[in-house]
């Protein structure tokens, strides 16, 4: 299910593109969603190699320091006027991540970022 050495190749190289672009928030919008992603695949994958929903996942199994890495970049990204596709993505991301359980979710708050990211794209509106 998961291509661990792809996820981690990408991630090296969005790091590596953040050194070079530190002032571009929607790079550190991109690494932080793939941090912030990348944190849950430990709880991702249950028994016989099946799909965990998030709200059924394990999350003392997530990667503590990979949320606290995209966070603090998504908080910094924030201080840099407004967000962008990758920005948004990684901010829903870091609801779900910041929420000790699954209920703990702050479903406003996505879907307010849902909206904005489907103003952003043109996705939800009519045409």
């Amino acid at each position: 299910m998961h291509r661990v050495e792809l996820c981690a190749e990408a991630i090296r190289l969005a790091r590596l593109l953040h050194r070079l672009l530190p002032a571009d928030a929607e790079v550190a919008g991109l690494l932080a969603l793939m941090l912030l992603t990348d944190a849950r695949r430990p709880a991702r994958e249950g028994a016989g190699g099946w799909l965990v929903p998030l709200d059924e996942q394990d999350r003392t199994l997530w990667d503590a320091a990979l949320i606290a890495e995209g966070t603090a970049l998504l908080d910094a990204a924030a201080r840099r006027g407004a967000a962008g596709e990758y920005r948004l993505q990684a901010a829903i991301a870091a609801v779900h991540d910041r929420a000790a359980k699954a209920e703990d979710t702050d479903w406003p708050q996505i879907v307010a970022r849902y909206g904005v990211l489907g103003r952003l794209t043109g996705l939800g509106t009519n045409h």
